[in-house]
């Protein structure tokens, strides 16, 4: 379970940690600007105020799901095979979603797989572990069944849930995790909002 924790963190920290600068172009000239600071600028021999700014709320948009994530954090994507691509968010602490688009199979058989790849190496650490199943409905409409893994160990507590939704040689796998109960309050937010504005289209 650390091993895949320690890659994705890493794979995101490679964009958390990037520099926020933006180019803008104005008239064949390009001119390095950082979001929310405001600049002067000559714009036919006038000066003129510029600032850009990001939305607090972003959306991610595929064509087959879509979902809102603060602008906050920086969305991975990667190609983990053919026909099978992952899109990461995590919070410093390691807690965030990671989202699997199949579109070569139907990956609803996948949910037990996934949470016992995640967990069997706390279990076999001494992590004790606690199952529980609910369902929600998505604002597109959709009834999904998610399986959650409750682990713990002396005052360390992990929360994993996995859902999925699919079709005939298609569908998405849903990964949140909760690395410190404790600790993790962005991480529930940002899980939160993913939840709350997840469309399967």
């Amino acid at each position: 379970m650390r091993k895949v924790l320690l890659i994705l963190c890493f794979l995101s920290g490679l964009n958390s940690f990037a520099q926020d600068d933006l180019l803008l172009h104005i008239d064949g000239k390009t001119i390095e600007i950082s979001s929310d600071q405001e600049y002067d600028l000559p714009i036919n021999g006038k000066m003129v105020k510029v600032k850009v700014s990001t939305k607090d709320t972003l959306l991610f948009d595929t064509d087959l799901f879509s979902f809102l994530y603060s602008k906050d954090y920086k969305v991975s994507s990667m190609k983990l095979a053919e026909g099978i691509e992952q899109v990461t968010i995590m919070t410093a602490e390691g807690s965030g979603l990671l989202i699997q688009k199949y579109s070569a199979m139907n990956p609803s058989m996948l949910n037990e797989l996934m949470l016992n790849e995640v967990t069997k190496e706390s279990i076999n650490y001494g992590f004790e572990m606690k199952r529980e199943n609910y369902s929600r409905k998505l604002i597109s409409g959709q009834q999904i069944e998610i399986s959650k893994a409750i682990l713990t160990y002396k005052d360390e507590t992990n929360i994993y849930e996995v859902a999925s939704l699919g079709r005939k040689d298609e569908g998405i796998l849903i990964m949140t995790m909760i690395m410190d109960e404790n600790y993790s309050e962005q991480g529930r937010k940002l899980i939160d909002l993913m939840w709350d504005s997840l469309t399967y289209k």
